[in-house]
Parts: structure tokens; sequence; C-alpha cells
């Protein structure tokens, strides 16, 4: 790879401009799941030494302007840690012009805009899917608990039956917030659902059967 050395410390004032309104912090999550995205791009092994990584423990996210919070797929390659090391030690400064040139490289988009699209908009839609199946399996779930104890008891108390099917949907398919189940019991017990809430002074908040005879449905 020839790099031109003269590049260092010239980024074009635009670029520096991008990178300053695109810089974002990336959760671990978010780090774990562009990792197949800067292989495809770069393949698996040490932007720097070039050699291939021997073990999964290996590899590093390497940010190529040293700022870690900016976490830009631009600014992210895979490399050795001790490589990493050397970028700020060497005296001809090799590894440090390698970054600062495949930084404008990567913001410029050369060779690799196709395969970063469809890598970023294949994940999107599959966070967008998952979160939709979990979404709808909870409610379900919610459903079925809130239907089945009415039914046996009359009633259920509210804050016991949205932590007991928390614990449910945590136990069947491993996700549930309170958050979520509360908006799933909210949908249950809407002007148009076959439940309500009641509360009066001398009793806890609780499910119940609607009274009223106009409700779009009916769990008789």
């Amino acid at each position: 790879m020839n790099i031109n050395f003269s590049l260092r410390g010239k980024i074009p004032v635009l670029l520096l401009r991008q990178r300053c309104m695109m810089a974002r912090k990336l959760t671990a999550a978010q780090k774990h799941k562009m990792f197949k995205y800067l292989v495809d791009r770069d393949g698996y092994l040490c932007f720097y030494c070039k050699k291939k990584f021997k073990s999964v423990r290996d590899p590093i996210y390497e940010h190529l302007n040293n700022d870690e919070t900016d976490d830009r797929e631009d600014n992210l390659v895979l490399a050795h840690q001790s490589c990493n090391i050397l970028k700020s030690t060497q005296k001809d400064k090799k590894y440090l012009s390698m970054a600062e040139y495949k930084l404008i490289e990567n913001e410029k988009h050369v060779g690799d805009l196709y395969v970063r699209e469809s890598f970023l908009k294949k994940n999107s839609k599959d966070e967008a899917s998952t979160e939709i199946t979990i979404s709808k399996k909870c409610f379900d779930i919610t459903e079925k608990y809130v239907t089945d104890n009415v039914l046996a008891n009359g009633w259920v108390v509210y804050k016991e039956t949205m932590h007991s099917i928390v614990y449910l949907c945590k136990k069947k398919i491993g996700y549930g917030s309170e958050q979520q189940i509360r908006s799933h019991i909210l949908t249950l017990t809407s002007p148009v659902a076959p439940f309500e809430i009641i509360k009066d002074p001398k009793t806890k908040k609780k499910i119940i059967k609607k009274r009223f005879a106009e409700t779009a449905s009916s769990i008789a």
C-alpha cells in the first residue's frame, strides 16, 4: 500500500466538520454488530501489520483519529493491541499516516459504499423485525394472563399482574420490561378493549372485565 505521507495533518476542513457532526458513541452491543461490517470491508486481519488474527480475542476496535468517543464506522478498523500502541510510538509515524489516510478514504466512501449501506440497511431491518416479533409475543402473553385470571377470579391486581407478566415474558422469550408490559395492559384496557382498570380509596388498582356493553370486543 503506497501512502502519501504528506497527507498527515492535512485532512480537509469539510471532512473535519463532518467528523464532528457525525461522531457518536456506540454501545457494546452495537460495536459487536459492527464487527461483521468491518470484517466485510477490511478483512479479518490487523489494519496496520496486515497479519490475520489468530484468536477471536486478538482484534480490538481501533479509532483511526484516536478519539475513543468517535465510533463512526468510518473511524473504526480492527487491529492488534500491540499495533495500536506502536502507532503512537513509531518514529517514522507509519501507522499514524496509515490511519489518517484510511480515515480520509473511508469518509469519501471509496470502494465500500455498497457494502456499508447494505450492511447497515440489513442490520436496521433485522433489528426492527426482531422488536416487532418480541412485542407481539409479549402482548400475547399479557393478553392470555389477564384473560385467564380475570375469567377465573373476576379481577386481578394491576401491579402484581404487571410484575407477573414481566417475569413470564423473561422466562418464556428472554425479554420483557415493565414499560412494555404496562403499554400492553393499557391497550387491553383501552375504550374498545374488553377490560378496564378500576380503583377506589379502599382497594388496590384492579383489572376487571369491562362492565359496559359498548365495547368493540368481548372475552365471553
